[in-house]
């Protein structure tokens, strides 16, 4: 039986999104390297969303943003950094800590699928008025902005 609240259909609504932008995410994670799997891609937008200014990001950080094990965060950095995406830098403040941020191949590869993203949504939205997009990213924003 469908749900008829509002919040089962909202509930509803949203888990049909999710499923979508976890398909899509596989294909937006190939699109930046063949290899790469969409818990890589999100450690990979989470580095460069965290690097200030072309500067890095410390692991923990990125582990916490993400909600992951550092052993699990520790294995994502490894195969980015195999696959050439990300390197390891000194810490400015602390010597003895490293850094991890967008190598030169990473960020372009990164910009490229964001790009094929956006294009791939305004396909989609065509016929949408623009007043009606620019509300639906308010409140999505609003429902992020609110999320624990």
């Amino acid at each position: 039986m469908p749900p008829t609240t509002p919040h089962g259909e909202l509930e509803t609504e949203l888990t049909r999104l999710l499923r979508r932008a976890r398909s899509s995410q596989q294909r937006t994670a190939t699109e930046v390297h063949p290899d790469l799997d969409p818990s890589g891609y999100a450690v990979l937008v989470t580095v460069r969303d965290l690097g200030d200014a072309g500067g890095g990001a410390r692991g923990g950080d990125i582990s916490e943003a993400l909600g992951l094990h550092k052993s699990t965060m520790s294995r994502n950095l490894a195969v980015l950094e195999e696959l050439g995406l990300i390197e390891r830098v000194p810490d400015p403040i602390d010597a003895r800590a490293r850094q991890v941020r967008l190598t030169p191949l990473g960020s372009e590869a990164l910009e490229r699928s964001f790009q094929g993203r956006r294009e791939r949504l305004r396909a989609q939205l065509t016929t949408w008025d623009q007043g009606d997009i620019a509300e639906l990213a308010r409140l999505l924003k609003l429902l992020n902005d609110t999320a624990h």
